[in-house]
């Protein structure tokens, strides 16, 4: 299968780190070579979406929170990384299940270990604001033949911080991008 990448994928490495990060990990985390990394990195940086830094002979980047439509950036990039696991059936289900049963100003983040490797997860872990989605996950559970374990908050101020910093490591935002990125950042 071919790891199929596009433009605004090659930022994911940088969404929600507060620090810079060398060229090499971003690399590695991305499995593409030095050389198409730093071409798509300097471009960003022409574009004014990441910053980069110079540490003796290494570059260093990070996103820069000061451009003025980088919510909309990073929304894109959220979306491409849900749209990178479509062959992925489980996560498939699961946002299809939670877009065709959640209202519009419901949030929903799939999170955890199932993000990286669904059928090697014991559960999906989902977060939830907004709808009571209880009893319909039972539905959701039958039809992926999966646990799910459903954190559901009325506010995304209410998760804990160390549940926050948990979700922006490994996440795929469903519903609600905007605001969940609000709230992440």
């Amino acid at each position: 299968m071919v790891n199929k990448i596009t433009r605004w994928l090659y930022l994911e490495p940088l969404l929600f780190n507060e620090d810079w990060i060398h060229l090499s990990e971003i690399s590695k985390k991305l499995g593409k070579n030095h050389s198409v990394v730093r071409q798509y990195l300097n471009e960003f940086e022409k574009q004014g979406f990441i910053k980069k830094q110079q540490k003796g002979r290494m570059n260093m980047y990070k996103i820069n929170s000061d451009y003025p439509l980088i919510l909309d950036i990073l929304v894109l990039v959220e979306k491409e990384k849900l749209i990178s696991k479509e062959k992925n059936l489980i996560i498939k289900e699961v946002a299809g299940f939670l877009h065709k049963n959640l209202p519009r100003e419901s949030k929903a983040v799939i999170f955890g270990s199932s993000v990286d490797n669904s059928k090697r997860a014991n559960d999906i872990d989902i977060l939830i604001s907004g709808k009571d989605m209880g009893t319909k996950i039972k539905e959701l559970e039958r039809n992926i033949n999966k646990k799910v374990h459903l954190i559901e908050v009325r506010n995304l101020n209410e998760v804990t911080e160390a549940l926050k910093e948990e979700i922006k490591k490994t996440h795929l935002i469903v519903q609600g991008s905007e605001e969940v990125i609000k709230w992440l950042i």
